[in-house]
């Protein structure tokens, strides 16, 4: 249920080689990044769905922005073949490790925040007509006693759960097609860096 990042896009490494710079980077300009609210829509849409809310170069334009609300979060890095004009240009050294990486499709920074869930789902590939690996990269992750911000897959056939615990540096890559949650124990907000990138059709499982 989880895969293996090395034998599918061995160039995702970049991002742990530059984790420091990147964080620090992240850090240091968070509050001027630009985030969108998708509470009520993931919350929306699994429920009907069972699937995540795709987030479009629409939807997250007319999104509203985020507030001091509890919810899910997404501040939009790379998308449609661009760079978020403004984003971006806080975050130079993640702009040059994703155009490093070069198979991107799309990529965002996510902020899950404290008591905050979303349900089991899966999710499409946001490009047509070619397979996308997803990857979850701890960008921000506090360390809390006894409490944690998990990930969890289930397997649709056997209904195994997997679940995993989300830090720093920490790389889940996985198929959107996998039935999954996230969840967020702590008392703090977790941030990861949310990247599809494309990968051959022949390693993809049917």
């Amino acid at each position: 249920m989880f895969v293996d990042y090395r034998q599918v896009c061995p160039s995702l490494e970049l991002l742990s080689q530059n984790f420091g710079k990147i964080r620090a980077e992240y850090l240091a300009n968070k509050d001027k990044l630009e985030f969108k609210d998708f509470t009520s829509e993931q919350d929306e849409y699994i429920s009907k769905n069972r699937k995540g809310y795709p987030v479009t170069l629409m939807s997250y334009f007319s999104a509203k922005p985020k507030t001091e609300k509890l919810g899910w979060h997404l501040s939009a890095v790379y998308g449609g073949g661009i760079f978020h004009p403004f984003n971006a240009l806080h975050l130079p050294t993640l702009k040059e490790t994703l155009q490093q990486i070069s198979e991107v499709s799309v990529c965002g920074i996510n902020i899950l925040d404290p008591g905050i869930s979303l349900d089991w789902h899966n999710d499409d590939d946001y490009s047509t007509g070619y397979p996308t690996l997803r990857t979850l990269w701890g960008l921000d992750v506090p360390e809390e006693d006894g409490k944690e911000s998990i990930f969890q897959t289930k397997d649709e056939k056997t209904g195994e759960i997997n679940t995993r615990k989300f830090a720093n540096n920490k790389i889940y890559s996985f198929w959107p097609k996998t039935i999954h949650r996230v969840e967020n124990n702590m008392t703090k907000s977790r941030t990861v860096l949310a990247v599809d990138v494309y990968v051959n059709p022949e390693v993809v499982p049917l």
